[in-house]
């Protein structure tokens, strides 16, 4: 997962109320046996509780797509279509209702809309959510009317789920306020860890250079501080050492154990030896890193002639490195492609 994935997934809303867990599934489910339930005990005088089953998988299906669908604010594409099985279910039932009314469980889409357009406010889209109310009342008004029933039938029988209606937009403004300012202490939270985490990653390396200097140069900085006179091999050495360490500066990456004694063993037969590294290896599969440092470790180990130059090409080249050896008699250049592996050598 990549580090943008991982940020909208800690704002998604859904985390915050915990509507992306198993219990938000139950929940779902329970919601759709509830309404089912209700449907097949109270079928006195309904046309068809097969038709009214169909508006129960429906409303089901929209709750179940408010749990799953991720970010936050919803989808506008999500939040409408969700938003539209409120008014599409209300009339599916009451056109299989009897008139009047048997039993008021039957009336159950209006409850079922209700939960479902202020779950769309929560989930960011209140707007939308207010609409589908707003055409749920339309549809009581325009059955009951055409029922004879009047149409301020309609208008009491639906009004009563506008006030939970307003109750959960309330919630949801003051709700998203709060997880806003929780979801930007979480990212504060999350950039400290990284600058510390990469605060603790500089001084160890620092430790370790440090420790790997001294190492090196310790026993010949208090050979010149004594003040003794350097023979030949000292004088190798330090000219050996200070290749070594301009490699650390100059080539980072292709600083393995390998790959430091072949150099120094080339130099020490009198090669020439220029490590150059531009960063290539930093964005490659460490099996492909290796395989290129094995290469570079390889061509020096057998190196005769007077100079090799091996530099870690930029990301985003064709390939990764570039080795040229130069002979008395002749210039050969090998390249490593994507993968490590080396192309035909090539003249200079």
């Amino acid at each position: 997962m990549t580090d943008e994935a991982v940020v909208d997934a800690d704002r998604d809303v859904r985390a915050f109320l915990g509507m992306n867990t198993a219990s938000a599934y139950v929940a779902a489910a329970v919601f759709l046996a509830t309404y089912s339930l209700m449907n097949f005990t109270s079928s006195d005088g309904v046309r068809s509780v097969w038709v009214v089953e169909s508006a129960v998988l429906l409303v089901s299906a929209a709750a179940f797509a408010l749990v799953a669908v991720p970010g936050d604010p919803l989808a506008a594409r999500w939040a409408v279509a969700i938003a539209a099985t409120a008014p599409i279910a209300t009339a599916v039932v009451l056109l299989q209702l009897p008139v009047p009314v048997d039993n008021g469980v039957q009336t159950w889409p209006l409850s079922a809309a209700m939960a479902l357009c202020g779950f769309v406010s929560v989930r960011g889209r209140t707007a939308i959510g207010w609409i589908a109310m707003a055409s749920v009342v339309a549809v009581c008004i325009v059955w009951s009317a055409a029922t004879g029933q009047g149409p301020a039938h309609g208008v009491v029988m639906s009004i009563i789920n506008v006030a939970p209606l307003v109750m959960a937009t309330f919630f949801a403004l003051t709700f998203r306020s709060t997880a806003a300012a929780v979801f930007e202490l979480r990212g504060q939270s999350r950039r400290r860890a990284a600058e510390n985490a990469a605060t603790s990653a500089a001084l160890d390396e620092r430790d370790r250079q440090l420790e790997r200097l001294d190492q090196l140069a310790r026993p010949l900085l208090d050979k010149l501080a004594s003040g003794a006179e350097l023979d030949r091999a000292e004088r190798e050495a330090c000219g050996l050492l200070e290749a070594a360490l301009r490699d650390g500066l100059r080539a980072p990456g292709l600083m393995t154990d390998d790959v430091v004694a072949a150099a120094r063993s080339a130099r020490a037969r009198g090669v020439q030896v220029v490590l150059l590294d531009d960063g290539g290896l930093a964005v490659l599969d460490p099996t492909v890193a290796h395989r290129v440092q094995a290469a570079v470790a390889d061509v020096l180990t057998h190196a005769t002639g007077e100079v090799v130059t091996a530099r870690i090409l930029p990301p985003g080249r064709p390939t990764i490195a570039s080795i040229l050896v130069s002979d008395p008699t002749e210039d050969r250049r090998i390249e490593l492609d994507g993968y490590g592996s080396a192309l035909a050598d090539t003249g200079a």
